[in-house]
C-alpha cells in the first residue's frame, strides 16, 4: 500500500493529473506481484482502509508458511504488525523495503509478502 503518489509522479510512472486527483481523494493504491509482474491490486480511500485490505489478503490466503512485512519508515508499523497477529499466528519478519522499491514508492509504503503452503 503506497501512502503517496509523489514518487510515482516524479519517476514518470503516473501523470501529474492522476497524482493530483488521487491525492485530493486520499486514494491509496495497492500493488501486487503476480507471475513476476507488478499489477494493480486495488485502491482504497484512506490509509487505514488500505492496511485493512492487506490484512484481509493475509486472512483469505489460506495456510501461510512464511510472512514478512516490508515498510518505508512507517510510524504505524507496530500497530499494523499487531493487527496481523490477530490473523496469523506464526513468526512475522519485519524489514525495510529496498532502495529500488523505496525510490519508486516513497516513505510510508507498507507491504506484506507471504508464502502459501
Amino acid at each position: 500500500a503506497l501512502d503517496t503518489l509523489e514518487n510515482l509522479k516524479k519517476g514518470g510512472r503516473i501523470s501529474g493529473a492522476k497524482a493530483f486527483v488521487a491525492t485530493a481523494l486520499s486514494i491509496k493504491p495497492i500493488v501486487e506481484v503476480r507471475d513476476g509482474k507488478i499489477v494493480e491490486g486495488g485502491k482504497e480511500r484512506t490509509r487505514s482502509k488500505a492496511l485493512a485490505f492487506l490484512i484481509e489478503k493475509v486472512k483469505s490466503a489460506g495456510e501461510i508458511t512464511n510472512l514478512a512485512v516490508l515498510h518505508a519508515q512507517c510510524p504505524d508499523l507496530d500497530a499494523f504488525v499487531d493487527q496481523l497477529k490477530t490473523v496469523y499466528s506464526g513468526e512475522i519478519i519485519v524489514g525495510e523495503v529496498g532502495s529500488v522499491i523505496g525510490s519508486h514508492t516513497g516513505v510510508g509504503t507498507m507491504g506484506v509478502t507471504f508464502q502459501v503452503k
